[in-house]
């Protein structure tokens, strides 16, 4: 018996996990059959895999339905033992005797086997040897999807290692550099102006492609939408910093373009860094949705918060280089970016940019954000909420101002 057993087993080795899951499963079915001598014998395994998983041995039979078997799984996760399957349909099914079987890997995998004989019923010791190649092909199965799932975990951690360096290395250096740039080119005389500009243009196209270059390291998967992108970014801080998360979004058909969209995503993911890298929060909640004419989002955690007009005087110009990272990004589609805080209460940033927006470099109009498509002026007469900026001047020369925004 242990050389059957041994040679179950082996032959169930020889299955390719990863190319077919199914195969190593039906494997197992036929050597659960041939082990424990009865006619038919139908595994169905879920939890802890990606799907649920049924095989059958003889590959052709067709009962019992799947119906019932996805009825009798749940039936087995209660039993602590071997169940005796309904005498009336399995004698109407033409068979003597059934068994349901429940099957468990400390994965947590779940599920059950059932056994259907002609003959006696299966004895314990014929239980306990169609269990074993069953549970050896659902250990198995566990195995190799969690080394996929750390080879993917290990890539990654590593790429998001990397993208955070350079965002922290060489891109922050080069906006500080036509940070200070903007500083002397507006003080320079007039025959000056135009070379430092043209310099400020080749850093810019620079910071484009180091920004490009990041994007591909960060989303493997471009062609994903904003949502699934903000989702993703999402379950890497619960997974990685212990964060409770959670996101709401609604956005309409065709709202944003594709360019568009992936500038608003590195503006998220740099307000969620923030929240990671500074505010000690607990909670983050990101909700997205239409308001009219604009698309806004909402990245607010329950962190320490801060003191937003000192954090904006420590600066040459008011902003961290984070923070003039995001306002080019919102002022290039032409929205608005608002951030809120206090000590103590947390923080809110609010991104408004226009629907239809391109996205494909200063909109129309100027730098400022206030050509085609961009946002319109704050109403007249509109209450200032404390500790409340908008990021986003309306001109260029303009300090960041104390203003309302629009809330959500």
């Amino acid at each position: 018996m242990l050389d059957r057993l041994y040679a179950a087993l082996r032959r169930i080795s020889q299955r390719d996990a990863a190319g077919d899951a199914r195969a190593v499963l039906a494997a197992a079915a036929r050597e659960a059959a041939r082990l424990g001598k009865v006619d038919v014998v139908v595994i169905r395994l879920a939890g802890a895999l990606e799907a649920p998983l049924i095989a059958r041995a003889p590959a052709r039979a067709s009962w019992p339905p799947e119906r019932l078997v996805a009825r009798w799984s749940a039936q087995a996760a209660r039993a602590r033992g071997a169940v005796a399957l309904p005498e009336a349909p399995v004698r109407r099914a033409g068979f003597t005797a059934g068994l349901l079987l429940p099957l468990a890997v400390p994965s947590g995998a779940t599920g059950v086997l059932v056994a259907c004989s002609t003959g006696a019923v299966p004895s314990s010791e014929a239980c306990a040897r169609m269990l074993v190649p069953v549970l050896a092909a659902a250990a198995r199965l566990e195995l190799d999807r969690v080394r996929r799932e750390s080879e993917a975990s290990a890539g990654a951690e590593a790429h998001e290692r990397l993208v955070r360096r350079i965002h922290d290395g060489p891109l922050q250096a080069l906006s500080g550099i036509i940070l200070h740039l903007r500083l002397i080119r507006l003080a320079a005389d007039e025959k000056m102006r135009e070379p430092l500009r043209g310099l400020e243009v080749e850093l810019e196209q620079v910071i484009r492609q180091v920004r490009e270059f990041i994007r591909t390291l960060r989303d493997p998967v471009p062609e994903a939408s904003l949502e699934e992108r903000v989702r993703r970014a999402l379950a890497r801080l619960e997974r990685s910093r212990g964060l409770e998360c959670s996101l709401g979004w609604r956005e309409p058909d065709g709202a944003l373009s594709p360019a568009a969209a992936d500038e608003l995503f590195h503006v998220i993911n740099e307000a969620l860094a923030n929240v990671y890298r500074h505010s000690a929060a607990r909670r983050v909640h990101v909700q997205g949705r239409a308001r009219g004419h604009t698309f806004e989002v909402v990245v607010r955690d329950d962190g320490v918060g801060f003191d937003v007009s000192r954090a904006l005087r420590q600066t040459p110009r008011g902003l961290s280089f984070g923070l003039f990272s995001m306002r080019e990004r919102v002022n290039a589609l032409g929205g608005l970016l608002t951030l809120r805080s206090q000590p103590g209460r947390g923080t809110r940033v609010l991104i408004q940019v226009p629907i239809g927006a391109v996205g494909a470099g200063p909109p129309p109009g100027g730098r400022d954000g206030r050509g085609r498509g961009a946002l319109p002026p704050d109403r007249a007469g509109a209450r200032v909420r404390p500790a409340e900026y908008s990021l986003s001047p309306k001109s260029r020369h303009s300090r960041p101002r104390r203003t309302s925004g629009r809330t959500s």
